[in-house]
């Protein structure tokens, strides 16, 4: 087994491999909801040979949640391409996804594409664009053998009104799903899952993850941590990937399912 590396820039790639074994999750709870999923007979969860993200400023590694689930994954490839800034045109047009995609076909298989988007789409984007793009990188993942798009909702932001959290996101996540189930892809709800979680710990304790005072859409070190693990749960719980691919937290990933501050 090699050793691994994460370098925080724009890519970050954990090099470590071993070989795994698949489990079969047949039960999940989400965060304040419990709930079943069902996991056909005779079929189990595969266990990821590799993860590769997609994404803006909220899933890099400086700023947002991906180098931390990088550094959760148990033991397999992990490379983080997100961008700052991007949205679903320019991460093509700057030349982000041709380099994902050369990353994808050379990575272990099966490999897990995490693609994240909305937060820029929304200011410059129509909602049927959004859409339309995320469909067509979708089925770009799908066509190379033993790629698996696995599309995220978007990171809630921290703004609050009333004591509740000011979803600006709804639409951008309900054309997220629109497009997953248009091409049979995987998704998870990221957004609703955040915001339940903030929701629970309140304002104050929700800012204590703020990049830095007044940002309340990027991540610190521990807000980056938590929703890492957020992360990693909803996959194994979906179930998109067995838990055999995610390291367990059980401390973390209780605080996070009892809505208990943990930043």
């Amino acid at each position: 087994m090699s050793g691994s590396t994460c370098v925080y820039s724009n890519e970050c790639t954990q090099t470590t491999t071993a070989i795994t074994t698949s489990k079969t999750t047949t039960k999940s709870t989400t965060t304040g909801i419990t709930t079943k999923t069902t996991t056909p007979a005779g079929t189990t969860v595969p266990t990821a040979a590799s993860f590769i993200l997609a994404g803006d400023s909220t899933v890099t590694n400086d700023k947002g949640w991906g180098g931390a689930f990088c550094s959760r994954v148990s033991s397999v490839a992990c490379t983080n391409f997100a961008h700052s800034g991007t949205t679903t045109v320019t991460f093509k047009s700057l030349g982000d996804w041709s380099k994902l995609i050369i990353a994808v076909k050379a990575a272990p298989k099966p490999c897990y594409v995490l693609i994240q988007f909305g937060h820029n789409d929304q200011k410059v984007l129509s909602q049927s664009e959004f859409q339309t793009n995320l469909q067509n990188m979708g089925n770009e993942i799908k066509g190379i053998s033993g790629a698996v798009p696995v599309f995220v909702t978007s990171l809630s932001r921290r703004g609050f009104s009333g004591g509740k959290v000011s979803d600006s996101l709804e639409t951008l996540m309900v054309y997220t799903r629109n497009a997953a189930n248009v091409i049979g892809a995987k998704y998870i709800e990221l957004l609703q899952t955040s915001i339940g979680y903030l929701n629970g710990i309140g304002e104050t304790a929700a800012h204590k993850m703020d990049y830095e005072s007044g940002d309340s859409t990027h991540l610190n070190s521990c807000g980056a941590g938590v929703f890492a693990r957020m992360v990693g749960d909803l996959l194994v719980r979906k179930p998109v990937v067995a838990q055999s691919s995610i390291k367990i937290d059980s401390t973390t990933t209780g605080r996070i399912d009892a809505k208990q501050a943990i930043c």
